[in-house]
């Protein structure tokens, strides 16, 4: 069974004062205790904490972060919620999916779900830091949710599966950190604008495929450290043709 404290609700350029302290009055409701604010664009005043009935402490805890990469870094797996159509996500898990594949994991793993803007929910330049897709089954007609509705609702599930979910696996994955895959995703940036396979093609939907094809792989640490090692060997390699 997973962790509570292991599990961080990500809320990415919020508006509103009261949907900062509804979500963590359900937060708090549904015994989630982490909660991060990127690029916020209200402050936690007077409202926020009348919403919040109860909640007061998880908001006056709440992690302030500037960009969603440098928030995601420390976590090894990011889940971004959004009612899009994304095409380079392989699966879209629905909340009630949610717990059995955070069960797959190892305990002590730090999972990010995170969630967008009032007005535009999460872009295609938030959704590349985020690993699995994660969509609340809503009538087709009228898809858009409140933000602390949405929160609530994904909470509600986990608190659910988490009474059920008692087995832990046989064998569990233990992902790599996003830094740690973000920066091997880079290295490898480097290598392919070197030999110019980049420069042939669209590198930004190159680089979001391969991205989508590390998510799809749950790199673990001795993954991401054996790539790297390819990565030096093949810059090595380079550089030693360069001077012949």
């Amino acid at each position: 069974m997973y962790n509570f404290s292991d599990i961080s609700i990500v809320l990415v350029e919020t508006q509103s004062q009261g949907n900062l302290g509804a979500v963590a009055r359900v937060m708090k409701n549904m015994g989630l205790s982490q909660l991060v604010l990127v690029d916020c664009q209200t402050e936690i005043g007077d409202e926020s904490f009348r919403r919040s009935c109860g909640a007061e402490k998880l908001l006056e805890n709440a992690n302030q972060v500037t960009g969603l990469s440098n928030a995601l870094a420390a976590f090894h797996l990011s889940i971004g919620t959004t009612s899009r159509s994304v095409r380079w996500f392989s699966a879209v898990h629905s909340p009630s999916d949610l717990t059995k594949n955070l069960v797959s994991l190892s305990s002590n793993q730090k999972v990010a779900i995170v969630f967008g803007p009032e007005r535009t929910g999460l872009t295609n330049d938030h959704l590349k830091y985020c690993q699995w897709q994660l969509k609340i089954p809503t009538d087709s007609q009228f898809v858009s949710l409140n933000l602390a509705h949405a929160v609530a609702i994904v909470a509600y599930e986990l608190y659910q599966g988490s009474s059920a979910s008692r087995s832990a696996p046989k064998k569990p994955l233990k992902l790599a950190v996003k830094s740690q895959v973000e920066a091997f995703t880079q290295d490898l940036e480097k290598c392919l604008d070197e030999i110019e396979f980049l420069s042939k093609q669209n590198p930004e939907e190159v680089m979001m495929t391969l991205r989508q094809i590390f998510s799809r792989a749950s790199l673990e640490e001795r993954d991401v450290r054996i790539l790297r090692g390819i990565l030096r060997q093949w810059r090595w390699y380079a550089k030693m043709n360069k001077k012949s």
